[in-house]
């Protein structure tokens, strides 16, 4: 029987190919996604421990404040002789990049000695370790890809890092690049207190190149810790137990140490003590000495003081009368001189007026000549005038008389010839003679006419120079008195110049007479005065002698007292240095302390959490259409069960056979998924998380213990839903078993009640309807199947925008901030005030903020947290937005309590608005704060408190300032290259730790979630696919269960495209629900798996986008029009006859 059952289930699974491979695909996309996801993340961390262990990853490194010297390690090596330790050194310098920018590298020695050296186990990727002290090797991050092996590389630093004392070659050639596993993050490198804070390059050189005395670091490796994962609870636990043997140790030797340094600079300082006292005791006895010397000579000075001081009385005196006879003298020298200029003055006028006087008498005399020549010629002009009257008027007489003879002559003849006394010929000789006669006197009366004008003339010329005479005559008479007048003058001032002349000869003389006795006293009193100068010069010699002995001599006290005081200030300051010298300090840093090793091993636990809830809801799937495809497997073969059960056959061997079948399909598919998965899932997860980290390690192994459970659980599941498949129709008799199944009794559907909606429906979706709701169960799988794997497409979408919502959110509308320098509690306000001149420099301005880690508690709940205090709500307002996440209301830090972000409240345990929380302070100090809002806050935890309320709570003075934010006005487009200039600039500002910008920090944000983002596209995907097998699945169901009812349609001659519509629209319809149904449920499943998946620093973006909707139902619908397109072939190829016989 057992045989027989065998051979049905076999030659079953050959029939019915598709449903056998849909099964094992169902099984194989479940099982191989959940496997593959699960062993993702223990994947990466086997990957990693291989390369650590592989490359020798220190597990601890030491750094003290004083260094390490040769006892610090003989102690390490006496107390852990089952480790590695490995002294080294390091520094910090400066390199110049082609932009000319100077960036920080951070330089290693290289020591080529020991197994697990973590010095000497670097990965060369190209060139060689070097040989010579000139050379080195750099790391080769995707930053550093433009230096290449050959190239030349100078170390630098500027003043405030000096080099000179810490490496012995600063110029190197680059022989190689290497990948390191303390840097497997391209974008973290460390931080620096130099330059911008942030170190650029890694460079190792030999250790013969390094100056210092005393070691800088230490690296421990032990054997093992390399037998647990480095990720792993065991792996930290026995860190814990060698970080406590360590810091035994420390405690120890910082102990010993400080006593070794305390001892010496004691010894030190009490021997510059006695040799500063013997110097001291030394220098002033000189001193005294010489003061002695000093106080003869001014004792010398001071005598002969008064014997000068009377010369020079004596001779002031002689000097006073010297100089007022002198005075006189000149006064009357100056009298005398300008009685002498008035005399030659007036001597001079008078020369000059007699000079006049004679020059006048002369001129008078030529004038009276002239007026006497000119009277005569007056005299003899007029004579000649009467002379020529006299003849003019005889003249005029006798041409008057002639002119009467002529005109009487012709009134006679003219008269004679009317009368006609005469004839004509006589009358015109008598005119005739009597014209000429006139003619002749015309003439005469021409000569006349001239001469009576010349007379006229000449008259005129005498009356002319009559008047001239007479005004000629008039001046010389003035002219003459003037002469007389002044000629009187010229006398009486002359006599008046010869008396003055006289008393002036007389005073003359009296004043020779008086300079010549002053001229006498005068050199005597020179002579006095030359011997008061010589002495007195010797007395000033003597007093400048004095003098300057003097002040050299207090100079010299002055100097002694200020060396000596110097001297014994250092000494004072190196004793109260040396008394406020704290021990030497080590500093453990264990692998969790390197950003690139532990933000990987975070990255890790992610994706375990996201494979922890997201596959599950595939294997839910999966089982839902197994149990679908089995239920509908079973009731296709009713009657060939009624016929085994009528053999004999009993319940047991009948499941059997159906269970033979599901579990060879389930195994097949959980086999083959889990071997593909397992290797497919992590290896594209490992190389996701490849592009922001170096793990050239990629280990892929099975998990064989996950790998059974799985295979197990798969095939559980897979019986449970044969036995459920099974269970019914086997309490059936055989004969009722046989028969076919009777039909559901068709009944009005709740749409047919609603009359205005059911008559205008069309005959095919009247069918259609009827045919969804008459069978509920199908429906109801279908539209499960496809609402669940619609969820989970629109869950990775939901997780990808939760993820990706972060960067825009917390950087873009929380994060209002330009940067960060951050500075220890030794800056004084005086440097305060040179950061905030530096940053107006650069067109920035801040305020000071209080930001510290500490620890909130509520009950037995606690976690980490920053602590964000500012002088009140608006100095808070200015870098962060302290707002509610679904209202966006914005909230007021007030004095009455605290501001907490949402992810810091859930993990508290639920914190709500007027709840208190206890803040860790200090280590002795917590204090309990009311909770005021709850605020959004995607990265790190947030807890927001004005300084009144800081200094209430913790009764200090005011906020314990560390850092300085500030904006720029170029907000984020604030240039690299400004970025970094004012970077390097603060940091040479002394107590500035370290400078940081909110772009880099959003870029290092963004980096890290990018492998993440891509592990979801993977999710998106994975959940397309299956979303593609269910509904080839569910619809290949429903065609084999109605395939008598299409093949009657198309007998009844219905179109290919026509059958097909009638069977498609349901899906269609069922699709679309489905698709609904799945945005709803995945809304919630979204926020399930995102909170799942959050790790505690970082809270997951709440929103799904609406663009995640239409995406999501967009992949559901195009699967479901692939799907169909596919069994529109097959219901073209139906079988009418073959599909239409009778079920017996």
């Amino acid at each position: 029987m057992k045989n027989a059952m065998l051979k049905n289930a076999f030659a079953e699974m050959k029939k019915t190919k598709s449903r056998f491979l849909s099964i094992f695909g169902i099984i194989a996309i479940g099982t191989g996604f959940f496997a593959g996801l699960l062993q993702s993340a223990p994947a990466m961390k086997v990957s990693s421990d291989h390369y650590y262990d592989r490359t020798s990853l220190s597990d601890i490194r030491l750094v003290s404040t004083y260094g390490f010297d040769d006892n610090d390690i003989d102690a390490l090596k006496k107390g852990l002789p089952d480790v590695d330790v490995y002294p080294g050194y390091f520094t910090d310098a400066y390199v110049n990049t082609d932009s000319g920018e100077k960036k920080v590298a951070r330089v290693y020695s290289l020591d080529k000695t020991g197994e697990n050296n973590p010095y000497s186990s670097l990965q060369i990727v190209d060139g060689r370790l070097p040989e010579k002290e000139n050379e080195c090797v750099i790391d080769s991050g995707k930053l550093l890809a433009h230096y290449k092996v050959g190239d030349k590389l100078t170390l630098c630093g500027d003043e405030d890092t000096d080099i000179d004392g810490t490496l012995s070659v600063k110029e190197f050639t680059i022989v190689g690049k290497f990948a390191s596993p303390m840097y497997i993050s391209d974008a973290e490198r460390g931080n620096t207190t130099i330059g911008s804070g942030s170190v650029y390059m890694i460079c190792y050189i030999p250790e013969s190149c390094f100056k210092t005395e005393v070691y800088t670091q230490v690296m421990i490796n032990s054997d093992e810790l390399k037998q647990y994962s480095c990720y792993s609870d065991e792996y930290e636990d026995a860190r814990d137990a060698l970080e406590k043997k360590i810091q035994k140790i420390a405690d120890v030797r910082e102990e010993e140490r400080f006593d070794e340094i305390a001892g010496d600079a004691k010894k030190e300082l009490d021997d510059g003590q006695k040799e500063l006292d013997k110097k001291k005791s030394e220098a002033y006895a000189e001193i005294e000495k010489n003061e002695t010397k000093l106080n003869d000579a001014k004792k010398q000075l001071d005598e002969a003081k008064p014997q000068l001081e009377s010369g020079k009385k004596t001779l002031d005196e002689s000097k006073k009368q010297l100089d007022e006879a002198k005075k006189e003298l000149d006064t009357n020298g100056a009298t005398l001189t300008a009685t002498k200029d008035v005399l030659d003055s007036t001597k001079k006028k008078l020369d000059e007026t007699k000079l006049q006087l004679e020059a006048g008498k002369k001129t008078l005399d030529e004038s009276y000549i002239q007026l006497v020549t000119a009277k005569i010629q007056l005299e003899n002009a007029d004579s000649q005038l009467k002379s020529s009257k006299a003849q003019l008027d005889d003249a005029n007489t006798k041409i008057t008389s002639q002119q009467a003879i002529i005109n009487t002559s012709r009134e006679t003849l003219e008269d004679s010839y009317k009368k006609g006394n005469i004839t004509k010929e006589a009358y015109n000789a008598g005119i005739k003679l009597l014209d000429s006669s006139q003619a002749e006197l015309d003439k005469q009366k021409k000569q006349y006419e001239s001469g009576l004008e010349q007379y006229n003339d000449g008259l005129k010329q005498y009356n002319d120079g009559k008047l001239q005479y007479e005004i000629g005559y008039a001046k010389y008479e003035d002219g003459k008195k003037q002469y007389e007048d002044g000629y009187s003058q010229y006398t009486s001032g002359l006599a008046q110049y010869e008396s003055a002349k006289a008393q002036y000869d007389a005073g003359k003389a009296q004043y020779d007479a008086g300079y010549a006795q002053y001229a006498s006293g005068k050199a005597k009193y020179d002579s006095g005065k030359a011997e008061y100068d010589k002495n007195y010069a010797d007395y000033e010699k003597g007093l400048k002698e004095y003098n300057e002995g003097k002040t050299a001599l207090e100079t010299a006290k002055t100097d002694a007292d200020k060396q000596f005081a110097d001297a014994q200030k250092k000494i004072d300051d190196g004793r109260e240095k040396l008394e406020k010298t704290s021990r030497p300090e080590w500093y453990l840093f264990t692998r969790d302390d390197n950003p690139g090793y532990s933000e990987y091993g975070q990255n890790a636990e992610r994706i375990g959490n996201i494979a922890m809830v997201f596959p599950l809801f595939f294997v839910m799937v999966a089982a839902l259409v197994c149990l679908t495809t089995m239920t509908r497997m079973v009731e296709e073969q009713r009657t060939q069960i009624g016929t085994l059960k009528a053999l004999g056959y009993k319940n047991g061997a009948i499941i059997f056979k159906y269970l033979l079948y599901a579990l060879t399909a389930a195994t097949a598919g959980a086999l083959s998924g889990m071997l593909v998965g397992m290797k497919i899932f992590p290896a594209i997860i490992i190389t996701a998380y490849g592009m922001m980290y170096v793990i050239p390690d990629i280990l892929l192994p099975y998990d064989y213990i996950l790998m059974i459970c799985t295979a197990g659980v798969s095939v559980l599941l897979t019986a449970v839903t044969v036995y459920f498949s099974c269970g019914g129709i086997l309490h059936d008799c055989p004969a009722a078993l046989m028969r076919p199944k009777t039909p559901k009794s068709g009944k009005k559907i709740l749409l047919e009640r609603i009359g205005f909606i059911w008559n205008r429906l069309s005959f095919s979706y009247k069918v259609t309807m009827r045919n969804i709701f008459r069978y509920k169960r199908r429906m109801l799988m279908t539209i499960v199947g496809i609402a669940g794997c619609t969820a989970l497409v629109l869950t990775g979408f939901g997780v990808y925008d939760s993820v990706n919502d972060i960067l825009q959110k917390q950087f873009g509308e929380i994060s209002n901030y330009t940067g960060i320098t951050a500075y220890d509690n030794t800056v004084t306000d005086e440097q305060t005030a040179k950061i905030e001149k530096m940053l107006e420099r650069y067109d920035c301005e801040g305020n000071r903020i209080y930001q510290k880690q500490i620890t909130v508690y509520n009950g037995k709940k606690s976690t980490e947290a920053y602590i964000f205090g500012g002088a009140d709500n608006e100095t808070i307002a200015q870098f962060v937005t302290v707002k509610d996440r679904r209202t966006g209301e914005q909230y007021t830090v007030t004095d009455d309590g605290v501001i907490i972000n949402e992810k810091l409240a859930s993990l508290l345990g639920g914190i709500k608005k007027g709840d208190t929380i206890t803040l860790a302070l200090a280590d002795t100090k917590r204090v309990t704060a009311t909770v005021t809002e709850i605020c959004e806050n995607y990265a790190h935890h947030y807890v927001y408190i004005t300084e009144k309320l800081y200094k209430e709570l913790s009764g200090e003075e005011g906020l314990p300032y560390n850092c300085f934010f500030f904006n720029s006005e170029d907000g984020d487009d604030m240039t690299e290259s400004d970025r970094d200039e004012l970077a390097q600039e603060l940091m040479k500002i002394d107590g500035v730790m370290g400078v940081s910008f909110k772009t880099s920090v959003a870029g290092t944000f963004s980096s890290m979630l990018k492998s993440l983002l891509f592990v979801i596209v993977v999710l998106i995907v994975s959940a397309g696919a299956l979303a593609f097998i269910v509904l080839y699945n569910l619809t290949n169901i429903n065609i084999n269960e109605r395939i008598r009812e299409i093949a009657s349609l198309k007998v009844l001659g219905f179109y290919d495209k026509e059958v097909s519509m009638y069977v498609f629209r349901e899906t269609v319809i069922l699709t679309l629900i489905g698709t609904v149904t799945g945005m709803i449920f995945g809304r919630f499943l979204v926020d399930f798996v995102v909170k799942t998946a959050e790790i505690d620093m970082v809270m997951f973006g709440r929103t799904v986008h609406p663009m995640s909707f239409v995406f999501s139902g967009l992949i559901t619908i195009c699967f479901a029009v692939i799907v169909m397109l596919f069994m529109h072939r097959r219901l073209m190829k139906v079988n009418m006859v073959e599909a239409l016989k009778s079920v017996e």
